[in-house]
This record gives structure tokens, C-alpha cells and sequence, in this order.
């Protein structure tokens, strides 16, 4: 059986408005799944899903090709599950299933 390791680099970056928005806003925010150095993983990679706070418009968001990441405006912090859903090219023979 042949494996196959596939190294993620998992981010955030926020940034101070100069303006806060009319929702309250105070901070830009970037959440992003990529490989190491920016490497390409879209080989490997079937989608990423991220879970935002409900307060923002469609939480669940699904990024099926890169770049894998969603960039909003926020004023707090929030817990936020992501989930990568790897493709499969295994075949297991019929006599095996």
C-alpha cells in the first residue's frame, strides 16, 4: 500500500481598519490552508471548508480550488473549525469489497 504525506500551512492574518465600518467593524481578517511556502496542494486537496460565527452571512464556507482562504471584516475574536476534505483515487478491486 503506497502513502502519501501532505504538509499544510494553516494562517491568519487581521489588520486595523483606519475606519470602523457602520456594522462596527474594526478589523480586516484573512484565514487561509495552503502548503508549506505556498506550495501547491490542490493535487491532494478535494476542498476546504471553513465555519464562521453565525453572525456572518453563510457561515459554512466551501473553497473547492485555490486559493483555499476567506477574507472578511470582524470587530472580536471566534473559534473557527476548518475542515480539508482530501480526494481519493484508491480502487479496491471487487473481490476485496
Amino acid at each position: 500500500m503506497a502513502s502519501v504525506q501532505v504538509k499544510l500551512e494553516l494562517g491568519h492574518r487581521a489588520q486595523l481598519r483606519k475606519k470602523v465600518t457602520s456594522e462596527g467593524f474594526t478589523h480586516d481578517w484573512m484565514v487561509f490552508v495552503r502548503g508549506p511556502e505556498t506550495g501547491d496542494i490542490q493535487h491532494f486537496v478535494e476542498k476546504v471548508v471553513f465555519r464562521l460565527h453565525e453572525s456572518f452571512p453563510k457561515p459554512k464556507r466551501v473553497c473547492k480550488e485555490p486559493p483555499y482562504k476567506v477574507e472578511e471584516s470582524g470587530y472580536a475574536g471566534f473559534l473557527m473549525p476548518i475542515e480539508v476534505y482530501f480526494k481519493n483515487k484508491v480502487r479496491i478491486p471487487e473481490h476485496q469489497q
